[in-house]
C-alpha cells in the first residue's frame, strides 16, 4: 500500500469545484483547503506507479495549478494484515 501526502494547489475561485473533482477520485481524500487555493490530500493506492497515476491525474483537473507530493510512505500489504 502506498499512502502519499499531496498539495493542491487552485485559483481561489475555483477552489471548490476542484475539491469537488478531487473528492470524485478514488483514493483521494481532501483533508482541508484555505482561501488562497491550497488544499491539503491523501492518496492511497496499491502500486507505485498507480500513485504516480493519480498526481498526474489531479494536476491535470481543471482548475488545478499544480499538485505536489510531499510525503510518501510504503507498507507492505502482509505488513498491514498483521496490524490488524
Amino acid at each position: 500500500m502506498n499512502i502519499s501526502g499531496v498539495i493542491v494547489r487552485a485559483r481561489p475561485e475555483n477552489i471548490d469545484a476542484v475539491r469537488l473533482r478531487l473528492d470524485a477520485l478514488d483514493g483521494v481524500e481532501v483533508h482541508g483547503s484555505n482561501p488562497d487555493g491550497r488544499l491539503v490530500v491523501t492518496v492511497e493506492e496499491s502500486s507505485d506507479r498507480g500513485m504516480a497515476d493519480s498526481v498526474v491525474k489531479m494536476h491535470d483537473l481543471p482548475g488545478v495549478v499544480s499538485a505536489s507530493m510531499i510525503y510518501h510512505h510504503y507498507e507492505k500489504d502482509s505488513d498491514m494484515q498483521e496490524a490488524q
